[in-house]
Formats: C-alpha cells, structure tokens, sequence
C-alpha cells in the first residue's frame, strides 16, 4: 500500500487531495503544526481513521523538523502543500514572514537527511 505524506494536512488545498489519495488505496499521514489540528481532521472526516494519521511540526523551515517525520515512516510520495501562516499580527514583512519561510520549507522537505522515499 502506498504510504504519502501530504505537508499541511489542515489546509483548504490538502483535504480533497487527502480525500483522494485515501480512495486511491494510500494511507496518508499529515503534518500540522498543532496536536489540535491534526485531532480536528480526525474529528471532521472519521471516515480516514483507519487510514490517516498526523505528524505535528511546528517549524515548516526546518529540516531537522522533517528528519523525524522521514526517520519514523516508509513514505513513497510526498505532496507538500504546506505553506507560512499570514495572519500573525506581527507578520508585516513578505520576505522574513512568507517568503523565506515558504523556500525553506520546500527544500527542507527535499533535503531532509532521512529523505529516502521507498519504490
């Protein structure tokens, strides 16, 4: 069975391809940045339950953040939908606040040193 990582499984973009994949026969596993998130998306779809779960991590940017989630699963895709949150009061600055967080965690996901995707 096809195991995918779809990256900021709470987004409005990552339902219906979380939806998708689990028609398709893939077990999914989703990361938030919040327990509470990842909990919300098993309350709203229990249908998933045997077919989802969530890994939390905060920092999007980060690539030791995605070496834990690689570490611990056997994934065969990746799907990175995740992508900065805009509405912090204290985000004011495109490059510091989206931008740079946004090229970061794309490649962080790419470059994680457990990134090795099973055929």
């Amino acid at each position: 069975m096809p195991h995918t990582l779809v990256t900021g499984a709470n987004s409005f973009v990552a339902a219906p391809i979380i939806a998708d994949l689990i028609a398709e026969g893939h077990k999914v596993t989703g990361s938030v940045r919040r327990a509470a998130a990842g909990d919300a998306i098993l309350t709203a779809h229990p249908e998933w339950n045997e077919k989802f779960d969530y890994i939390v991590v905060e920092d999007i940017a980060s690539s030791k953040s995605w070496d834990e989630a690689f570490s611990s699963n056997d994934f065969t895709h990746v799907v990175h939908v995740a992508a900065p949150l805009l509405d912090g009061p204290g985000n004011t600055d495109y490059d510091r606040d989206f931008l740079r967080p946004s090229v970061e965690g794309y490649v962080g996901v790419l470059l994680t040193d457990s990134l090795s995707l099973k055929h």
